[in-house]
This record gives structure tokens, sequence and C-alpha cells, in this order.
């Protein structure tokens, strides 16, 4: 059945196999990302948190795609091949006017381009199996539900703590560790972290404030006592507890932090 016929005997069919090939995209995505992190599930949930960005590729993708068909609904009839030609020209384009021509937005316009081909063929092949296509539906909302969850990996982890210091041992650290601070607005947190790594493990940390928002931080040049690492400042624009979050990845040794609060 075409398009035409779709749409007068059953749009909800039509409208559930666009997103059934959108779940199947984002599938391919999600498998891709998991595999590049050798199966960490940690950082594969921390690539689902940014939900801007998943959000634009869903939204991109259905405008597009029902753009081309609305065309060839008014106007011209495409071939499934014209189609998927179009799908692709309208993944890669879209990063131009954002970054210019360069040969970064030719790798990202590459990238959106072979997106917007599985997203154009999973519709074609969807269209023909509909109890696939019934299992896809379930891709987005099972990701929905899974990232939240926190796969953080402590292994041989003691901890102490006290009102303006933490400390913790490990024998592994994979994840995120929060330290959560009470502060009134307007208060100046100098604080102080020190990584001290046994297996060549990497190790970061940022600050987020009480809507879960990254809060903008100053590194400093300043010593503190015996520490040999960063030391950096943040301002509370609101009151409300805001957390230093410090994050490892298959870390081995210690972390030591330290915060006064002016």
């Amino acid at each position: 059945m075409n398009l035409r016929g779709k749409l007068n005997n059953h749009p909800w069919v039509y409208i559930l196999n666009k997103l059934a090939a959108l779940g199947l995209l984002v599938f391919i995505m999600c498998m891709y990302t998991i595999l590049s992190t050798r199966f960490d599930l940690y950082e594969f949930t921390e690539s689902l948190s940014n939900i801007t960005f998943w959000g634009w590729i869903c939204v991109y993708a259905l405008m597009t795609t029902m753009l081309i068909d609305l065309i060839g609904y008014k106007w011209k009839k495409f071939t499934i091949k014209t189609s998927i030609v179009l799908h692709c020209i309208l993944g890669f384009i879209i990063f131009i006017p954002f970054m210019g021509v360069n040969f970064y937005a030719m790798i990202a316009g590459s990238v959106g381009a072979l997106c917007a081909f599985i997203y154009a063929f999973s519709y074609y092949f969807l269209v023909k199996k509909n109890r696939l296509a019934w299992t896809f539906l379930l891709v987005i909302p099972i990701l929905l539900y899974i990232r939240p969850m926190d796969f953080t990996i402590k292994e041989g982890w003691t901890e102490e703590k006290t009102k303006s210091s933490f400390f913790a041992e490990f024998t592994r650290f994979n994840g995120k560790n929060e330290i959560p601070i009470a502060l009134e607005k307007g208060d100046l947190v100098t604080t102080y972290i020190s990584f001290k790594e046994k297996n060549g493990g990497g190790y970061g940390y940022h600050i987020l404030d009480n809507n879960g928002e990254l809060a903008g931080m100053t590194e400093l040049d300043e010593p503190y006592e015996d520490y040999d690492t960063i030391a950096f400042q943040f301002k509370a624009k609101k009151s409300g507890i805001y957390r230093v979050v410090l994050t490892g990845d298959n870390l081995r040794g210690k972390i030591d932090v330290k915060w006064e609060i002016d």
C-alpha cells in the first residue's frame, strides 16, 4: 500500500512505523555506544543523560522524514531510493548552519547522513515486519527507564567524612561519587582535590548546583598544605544542596577532598 493509502486508511499505523524506525535507529546507536565503552554500563547510562542531544536527534528525524513524505504525498511521488537519498542529504546539511563548511562539519555531516540512511532504511524494512516494529517501539521507553540507574562499581571502598572533608580509599572505582554541600546564596567555596591513582586509571570531577546543572568554577594556582593537585572555587548562585562529583574510570587509589566556605 502506498503512502496515500496508509494515511487515508490507517494514519496511526504510519505514525507507529515511523516511531518504530526511530526506535531501531536509537537501538543501533546504543549498541555502538555500548561496544565503544567496552560494555561499561555506567558510561553508557551517562551518555543517555544528555536528554537534549537525544531529543534533538529524535525530533529532527521525525520532522525531516514527515516533510519528505508530505512532499511526496502532495506533489511528487518518490521512489524508495530517492526518499533514502533525500534523508541522507538532510542528515548531512543540518550541521552546516551551526559549524560552517569545514572538516569537522564534513565529519559530523557524514555521521548524520549515515544515521539518516539507517532511519529511512529501517522504516521501509519495518513496514513489512509488523511484529518486529512493535518490538522496537519499546526501545525508547526502556532507555528512559534505565537512564537514571547508577551502575557505579566500588570495590574495597572505605571512606571518611567530616563537615569540610572527604577521604576514600579503594581497589576499584568505576563511576561516580557525590559529596553534598549545603550552601547559602552567595557562599564562595574553595575546594582542594587530590587524586592518588595506583594503576593508571582515569579520574575527573565537576560541580552540580541545586538544579542538577553544571556550576561554573575557577581553577586556582595556590597550594594548600601538602596538596599536589587541583584547587578551585565556585560560588553558590542560589541556596541549596550543591554536589562535588568525583568520577573514576577503573581507578585504584585514594581521593582526598577538602573545602572551605566563605
